[in-house]
């Protein structure tokens, strides 16, 4: 693929991770909304929100199944995804029961998974050996949706006026009822309105990958195109393998080590002990944080809500500083320093965090900021010792859902129970174990050399990121497996 054709499916496709960003996340504001519209409880209505890790491991499993085999017709997997969650995204303020509502935050779950499977495995393809700093790039795109959806529901959620000692103002996503309080509705709700706007702008982000597939299957006959992106002559020959055999190929972990069972089972455990642990710690404080500044620091909950303002945004800015770092020095090298900086990010978080609101501000800000390299660089370091493919982002996606939920559901049963700092503890928990872990299996793939095929199909060795692979490596097809 040409080198201005691949920027231009990259910038593509930090679209749609920036339309993820805004439909995955516009379940939190718009919790209290939802509930006064269906007159239910908020444990109901977050029942249906959690549907969308359920969905994700739906989505991730269908994808890691098919994803390799489809070659560059995952194209068409982003765009059904989009087209899934945009429908699901406007249905949601409509639909009549709460039953439907679920289904609609599950098919968004999905959505996700698909493309983060389809989406991550097309840039792996396409950038070999130079992924690592497009990696951050697109999962930069997240960051900035989950920052942009807030500012746009906002102006559409209902006003409440809170009556218990006091007059408390705030806006919907950000009430509590206490018992015995009285609840007077200042400024109505419009968040059907919310969930179409959203719908809406995550249609015309990813309008590309609408079009793009279309615009090439028209030149398809004219340029003799055999795939959106390959041309006849450097399409290599589908599997002639029975189905059996393929997914025995698909899930052999072998099969992406360079036949060596051993180091790719290593691997695959290194992968769902990083993400359960790295994605838990990322959404507990992320979740939690706001709750945290109210009970332990008495912030106002007006100020309290630009917390997470403040999260989101340091986070997008890491991951923006991570591509820079990407491009120039060795994945490996930056690996390294960013799990270092985690963790001397979340041990000041610890230390510092309660001794006063500027205190929290500034942990926030530095959490946020070095815990986002960590997802994109892990990914783009265990491609340097494996090839990354669709099993594999199932894995990440698999353990990056059962993180969220695992964490989540832990640290409510300890703030109940301990108070407010738990969250503290259990982000450092997850800070320590990532570093261990990483800098274990840094230090056992250290010296791992891994085999891929040139052009003509003659192996090339390459011993891990501090050689710089030529352009015109390519990662071993699976189909020719044997």
């Amino acid at each position: 693929m040409s080198d201005p054709n691949r920027k231009l499916i990259t910038v593509m496709l930090v679209l749609v991770w920036i339309s993820m960003g805004m439909f995955f996340e516009v379940g939190g504001p718009t919790m209290v909304d939802l509930r006064m519209k269906y007159n239910t409880s908020s444990a109901d209505i977050a029942r249906s929100v959690s549907a969308q890790g359920f969905g994700i491991f739906a989505g991730a499993l269908a994808g890691g199944l098919v994803i390799d085999a489809m070659r560059t017709w995952k194209f068409l997997v982003v765009t059904l995804a989009e087209t899934i969650a945009i429908v699901a995204v406007i249905l949601m303020p409509f639909v009549a029961s709460l039953t439907w509502l679920w289904v609609m935050f599950f098919s968004v779950g999905i959505a996700a998974g698909l493309i983060n499977v389809a989406g991550q495995r097309m840039l792996i393809e396409m950038w070999r050996d130079e992924a690592a700093s497009p990696m951050h790039v697109i999962q930069m795109g997240f960051g900035i949706g989950a920052l942009i959806a807030p500012l746009i529901i906002n102006p559409f959620l209902a006003v409440l006026e809170l009556k218990s000692d006091g007059l408390v103002n705030a806006s919907s996503n950000d009430a509590t009822l206490p018992g015995g309080s009285e609840l007077t509705v200042i400024k109505e709700s419009r968040v059907d309105v919310a969930f179409v706007t959203i719908g809406l702008c995550s249609a015309t982000l990813a309008l590309p990958f609408f079009f793009y597939p279309f615009v090439k299957c028209f030149r398809r006959h004219k340029d003799k195109y055999q795939n959106i992106d390959e041309t006849e002559e450097s399409t290599v020959a589908p599997a002639k393998n029975g189905i059996v055999k393929r997914v025995l190929i698909i899930l052999n972990p072998a099969s992406y080590a360079d036949g060596n069972f051993t180091f790719g089972l290593t691997v695959f455990v290194f992968i769902i002990l990083l993400y359960i642990n790295l994605v838990g710690g990322e959404q507990m404080f992320g979740n939690f944080v706001r709750t945290f500044s109210v009970d332990e620091l008495q912030f106002a909950r007006t100020e309290a809500s630009y917390l997470d303002t403040v999260f989101w945004g340091s986070f997008t800015i890491g991951r923006l500083a991570g591509s820079v770092l990407a491009y120039l020095i060795s994945i490996r090298k930056l690996f390294l320093l960013d799990l270092f900086m985690n963790l001397l990010a979340i041990t000041f978080a610890d230390i510092f965090a309660t001794r006063g609101k500027n205190f929290l501000w500034a942990s926030t800000a530095v959490v946020g900021f070095f815990i986002a390299p960590l997802f994109p660089a892990g990914i783009a370091y265990v491609n340097t010792q494996i090839e990354v493919g669709g099993m594999v982002l199932t894995l990440v996606m698999f353990a990056t859902g059962f993180g969220q939920l695992l964490y989540i559901w832990i640290e409510g049963v300890l703030y109940v129970a301990y108070g407010p700092r738990t969250i503290l503890y259990a982000l450092q928990f997850s800070a320590i174990f990532v570093f261990l872990i990483s800098v274990i299996f840094v230090a056992i793939s250290w010296t791992r050399k891994r085999y891929v095929n040139n052009e003509d199909q003659t192996l090339v060795v390459t011993s891990g990121h501090d050689v710089k692979m030529t352009s015109d490596l390519r990662y071993s097809d699976l189909s020719t497996s044997n």
